[in-house]
């Protein structure tokens, strides 16, 4: 159960004002704006979760050395599974693209300058979470959903930036 969906009928739950995937990919910086569109095809498989991005926690361990993912990482994973279950469609098979572009908010506490050069994507968020812990979560939470599994995926992308609706875009596409 994949979420193929076309881009105009790809629509979520956003702020107010903020009704579908395309008014939020168009408060994205032009340059990531040119990425995203480079993707758009019939065959791609998309998810978008409406929430600031997260990251994959590390398996944590008991005293009895019993392994367990942390409830973090779980309700993250949920949150992502929810948002692209959303949509229904087939899995992609074979080898698989994945682009996952991760928006997070600006601080409050800068100043408009800077807010401006955030929004523009000449400031970018090079600061935790890590992109490869990033694209972790989303690409793990994302089987057997957009792809059987993902070691299918064999060419890939985080992008992390700032901008005024934090959110998550998963494009994954057959090779």
């Amino acid at each position: 159960m994949a979420a193929i969906v076309s881009w105009d009928a790809l629509f979520c739950q956003m702020e107010p004002g903020m009704d579908n995937v395309e008014q939020w990919i168009q408060c994205l910086p032009v340059t990531l704006q040119v990425a995203i569109n480079n993707q758009r095809s019939s065959e791609n498989v998309i998810a978008f979760v409406n929430s600031i991005p997260k990251s994959k926690g590390r398996p944590r361990f008991t005293r009895r050395g019993k392994c367990y993912t942390p409830a973090t990482t779980r309700r993250a994973e949920y949150e992502v599974q929810w948002a692209a279950r959303q949509k229904q469609g087939k899995m992609l098979a074979g080898p698989v693209g994945v682009l996952v572009v991760a928006v997070f908010p600006i601080p409050a506490s800068w100043s408009k300058k800077k807010n401006g050069k955030a929004q523009a994507g000449l400031v970018r968020p090079a600061v935790k979470p890590d992109f490869d812990n990033v694209a972790k979560l989303y690409c793990d939470a994302l089987n057997g959903i957009l792809w059987a599994d993902d070691k299918q995926i064999v060419d890939g992308r985080c992008i992390k930036v700032y901008g005024q609706q934090p959110g998550v875009l998963v494009i994954g596409w057959p090779l």
